[in-house]
């Protein structure tokens, strides 16, 4: 069984996110835990213990009539439903839920209306620090079959298969065709990827359709555009290896500037860094952080 954890701040994008998720889990036992939080107020003492009483009773109720709603429409048997209230940020209250409940995923719904990248979003948050992995779903994405899956890789920046298990089962229950890409920068010198490295990240996927795709472009977010410009895609992969604020801040995250202006749905898979690379570095180039762009 799948437990997913699905963000709501009862908005349009939110609610989408929870029927695109309800849909794509559709055919497989899983547990939804529908998740509000609400920002800490500055106010102390009586008055502000008690406005955060009535924050918590609102966003409850609110939870409840939401999952009352879900509930009045079929849903499968082997589909679950509780709900949580939390108050703090989402980003907070997700670390510390995740350090006491595993979850498989974590979706949250995305505008992209934000006002500043570098501030970003919830979902650019949420890439940025949950410890497992995270659905995107722009507020305009069609809810149909998944059919055509592609993952941004460089072959390189992959600590784990065990990273792709749930893009493996996804991908297999729904028959997708999955495409792996790859933007090579005609400016960069770098040295070739190993036949090694390749093979560690293909076997991975044998059980599935694929096919590789190359596309050259001194910009890995314009090329991946580019693909999609010309493709139907129905889900983008990517291993972001949770970037820290300084990598923010010299804007090295690809996947959080995918995230915060998403244009299909994103799922940002949580590849632990604790794992031994499949290629040991032969020169200080290899070493150098250009290789892993996600």
């Amino acid at each position: 069984m799948y437990k997913i954890l699905v963000l709501t701040d009862f908005s349009a994008a939110s609610k989408h996110a929870i029927a695109f998720t309800q849909a794509l889990f559709a055919d497989t036992a899983t547990d939804f835990c529908l998740l509000h939080t609400f920002p800490l107020q500055p106010e102390v003492g009586y008055s502000g213990v008690f406005l955060l009483a009535e924050q918590r009773e609102s966003a409850e109720k609110s939870l409840q009539a939401l999952q009352h709603t879900i509930r009045e429409q079929p849903v499968p048997d082997y589909h679950t439903y509780r709900t949580l209230v939390i108050p703090g940020s989402p980003e907070r209250a997700v670390e510390e839920l995740l350090t006491q409940e595993h979850f498989d995923l974590v979706v949250t719904g995305a505008t992209g209306f934000g006002r500043s990248e570098l501030v970003g979003s919830v979902a650019t948050g949420m890439i940025r620090s949950a410890k497992t992995n995270v659905l995107v779903i722009p507020a305009t994405a069609p809810i149909r079959p998944l059919e055509h899956v592609v993952l941004a890789t460089d072959y390189r920046s992959v600590n784990d298969t065990e990273s792709f298990d749930i893009l493996n089962d996804l991908a297999s229950r729904k028959g997708a065709q999955l495409t792996l890409l790859t933007i090579e920068n005609p400016q960069q010198h770098t040295p070739p990827v190993s036949d090694l490295s390749r093979q560690y990240v293909v076997s991975a996927f044998e059980n599935l359709q694929t096919d590789t795709y190359t596309i050259h472009d001194e910009n890995v977010l314009q090329g991946i555009n580019s693909y999609l410009d010309i493709h139907t895609v129905d889900m983008l992969v990517m291993l972001p290896h949770h970037k820290s604020f300084f990598d923010v801040l010299r804007n090295k995250s690809v996947a959080r500037s995918v995230a915060y202006h998403p244009r299909v749905p994103l799922l940002a898979l949580y590849d632990s860094v604790t794992a031994t690379p499949v290629d040991k570095p032969t020169s200080e180039l290899e070493t150098t952080p250009f290789a892993s762009y996600l």
